[in-house]
């Protein structure tokens, strides 16, 4: 039996209820079991049960929901501290990767004694955190990408982009729109593009083979060198630019400007510094260091244990006119050590054009037997070493020791 009630204390009731509803919406949960005990069924009147407990249910409902959104929270919570850590990662790995391009591209790591090369690097320190153009000259495979990144890296833009233009992989139709950006719209299905030279605001832009850059292209690029400015194809609004302009050729551009197939005025803005890279023939006591650089980067590329050229090999390298250059230099080295089942690396692994290649025939001299060569060589690897035999016998791809001997050997103590 349901006690009665007199209609006041229902009343007192309902309101009580109705308090404890709004303390719910409202997230108080102090006075919860009052809601539960005005559900026992025959202690209170039938509405106060009802509405009762269909509070209660709705409170259930609510802190299952309430219960969701602090997993929901809390789930967001750790993909947050999750990205925060692999933002600080990522943070850490480009300051170490940044750190490891500067060491890879000081200018004190470029291979070479002769004075030709020790010169070239001198300028390049001197050049390279000034804000100056930089036209870098030489043959084909000398060496000139290496060079322009050897500035960029050394220089207060180092943090900031290197992007390589190579003016004559391009065909005239698309050198522009690659160059200088391209806006929406200019032809059915064009989306808006980014230019070399915006991809570069901040940092370097390496025009490579600028001798072959179109001569109407190369009027636009002498209006952004003057105004640090530039329009996209199809557009009509000029876009500021900070960039620096490093350019490499393998051409005679004075030559090309005579013949009309460069502008003048051009090479004079990109020609303030010139570094010219010699050709290696041009450098023959360099190449028994560059040879055995390679020799150690491909050895430890193709899993092959320590591998030395024979003293012949050498001398060959140093007697060939390498026309193509460095480049030439290092394909050989990887070519041989493929090759070369044994430790030693001989004539007999060398390609076709070494292999044929005769310094006697070519000079026109009376052969030289090998111990001549080997003499001959060892003695120029010492002098270019200062008789520092620890850097000759490396250079000369023997141990300390085996040079010693051969030296013994030779009467050259």
């Amino acid at each position: 039996m349901v006690r009665k009630m007199k209609t006041g204390d229902r009343d007192k009731l309902l309101k009580h209820l109705i308090d404890l509803c709004e303390d719910l919406s409202k997230g108080r949960y102090a006075k919860v079991e009052d809601i539960f005990e005005l559900t026992k069924e025959g202690k209170y009147p039938h509405l106060i049960t009802e509405l009762a407990e269909a509070f209660g249910m709705m409170m259930v409902k609510v802190e299952a929901r309430e219960y969701r959104l602090e997993q929901v929270i809390d789930t967001l919570k750790q993909a947050k501290d999750e990205l925060s850590a692999a933002k600080e990662r990522l943070s850490t790995e480009n300051i170490h990767l940044k750190k490891n391009l500067r060491q890879k591209f000081l200018p004190s790591g470029f291979l070479g004694t002769s004075p030709l090369i020790r010169d070239l690097i001198s300028k390049v320190e001197k050049v390279a955190d000034t804000p100056v153009n930089i036209l870098i000259t030489g043959e084909t495979g000398t060496g000139k990408e290496l060079i322009a990144k050897m500035i960029h890296y050394n220089s207060g833009r180092r943090e900031e982009p290197f992007v390589i233009l190579n003016c004559s992989a391009l065909p005239e139709t698309i050198f522009e729109s690659e160059m200088f950006g391209i806006e929406k719209g200019v032809a059915t299905g064009v989306e808006k593009r980014i230019g070399k030279i915006e991809q570069a605001d901040g940092g370097s832009l390496f025009l490579d083979e600028i001798g072959d850059m179109p001569l109407p292209s190369q009027a636009k690029i002498l209006r952004v060198i003057e105004s640090y400015e530039l329009e996209r194809v199809g557009g009509r609004k000029t876009i500021p630019v900070d960039i620096r302009i490093i350019a490499a050729t393998n051409k005679d551009l004075r030559k090309e400007s005579e013949e009309g197939t460069f502008r003048e005025d051009l090479m004079y803005r990109l020609d303030v510094v010139n570094l010219h890279l010699p050709p290696l023939r041009e450098r023959e006591d360099d190449i028994p260091l560059l040879a055995n650089s390679f020799l150690e980067q491909y050895v430890r590329r193709f899993g092959r244990g320590k591998m030395y050229f024979a003293p012949e090999v050498i001398g060959r390298f140093m007697a060939y006119s390498w026309p193509g250059n460095v480049r030439e230099l290092e394909n050989e080295v990887e070519r041989a050590v493929v090759l070369s089942y044994p430790d030693t690396i001989t004539v007999d692994d060398l390609s076709e054009s070494l292999k044929k290649f005769d310094r006697a025939e070519e000079s026109g001299k009376r052969p030289v037997s090998m111990k001549e060569t080997e003499m001959a060589l060892i003695r120029r690897t010492l002098q270019i070493t200062g008789r520092n035999k620890t850097k000759a016998a490396r250079m000369l791809g023997l141990s300390r020791e085996g040079l010693r001997k051969k030296m013994s050997r030779y009467g050259l103590e």
